[in-house]
């Protein structure tokens, strides 16, 4: 009997790696399943325009070639394991399969910090809702076309010392999971942009300092936090590679390093799956 559940299993996920055949084309998920926080991309053939959805959310599909639609997806990284609907439809027809996403084994870090940076009152907690407003708007934006061009980079050299994910135990109690990459430099360091996008926020904020959000279209943003220069402005066209600041201590923060995070149609993935699933995605 265990032999056969194993056997089922085993066909179970094959059936699901297949593309699905549909309007004389197929759609195909690539990776399945995701990790909590992990980044993919659906693959439609037709003629026409597709449309999808995932997660109760649009999802902009674009051009790659001839008859090829293509969507990045994105997982967040508290989304619990399980099976999720994926909805496509293009010349009247449509066609719903299923995302599997697996148990991710996040770390756990502990913190100390000074008690006036972690308990926020009166005015300063105004502030810092204030600025969360700001950004939840910023994320609910979708530009319909994409901004990128190739794979993209790691924005700084450095010293990775707090991955994604983590689950952070501030002063003895659980406050969140790290939704970026900590990278440590030394301060003033150059800190680079990913890929080719739109600067949409270049400001100075209570809890993140310094901060850069470069939109890559279709619902893409990369963020650079605690940076001690900035280089460029709101509405800025920025290219892959360029240096857009210095790397800082600004914010709350405990030494100078970079926090990269990246959000996919609201969603807080892991940026280092983004640059190993870009080596393959193209434009």
């Amino acid at each position: 009997m265990r032999g056969e559940g194993t056997v089922v299993r085993k066909l179970l996920l094959f059936w699901l790696l297949l593309p699905i055949p549909c309007w004389g084309g197929a759609v195909r998920v690539t990776p399945q399943p995701l990790d909590q926080g992990g980044v993919g991309w659906v693959e439609v053939r037709a003629e026409r325009e597709v449309r999808g959805e995932f997660l109760k959310r649009s999802l902009p599909f674009f051009r790659t070639a001839e008859e090829t639609w293509r969507a990045l997806i994105g997982v967040d990284l508290a989304l619990p394991p399980g099976s999720y609907p994926l909805k496509v439809e293009t010349e009247g027809k449509r066609v719903t399969l299923f995302v599997r996403v697996k148990k991710t084994p996040f770390g756990l870090q502990k913190i100390t910090l000074p008690r006036h940076m972690v308990e926020l009152r009166g005015k300063v907690l105004e502030r810092v809702r204030r600025e969360k407003r700001i950004l939840r708007e910023i994320f609910s934006r979708i530009r319909s076309e994409p901004l990128w061009r190739g794979s993209f980079l790691l924005p700084l050299k450095g010293t990775v010392t707090t991955p994604f994910g983590v689950r952070r135990i501030i002063n003895g109690r659980y406050r969140s999971f790290h939704s970026g990459v900590d990278i440590a430099a030394r301060e003033g360091s150059p800190i680079l942009a990913t890929n080719d996008g739109m600067v949409i926020l270049a400001q100075k904020l209570y809890l993140e300092g310094n901060t850069v959000i470069i939109d890559h279209g279709l619902g893409l943003y990369s963020i650079y936090l605690h940076l001690a220069e900035v280089f460029v402005r709101k509405g800025d066209k920025v290219k892959r590679g360029e240096r857009i600041g210095l790397v800082g201590a600004t914010g709350r923060v405990t030494g100078p390093h970079l926090h990269w995070g990246i959000k996919l149609l609201g969603q807080r993935v892991d940026p280092m799956a983004l640059i190993e699933l870009s080596k393959g995605l193209g434009r």
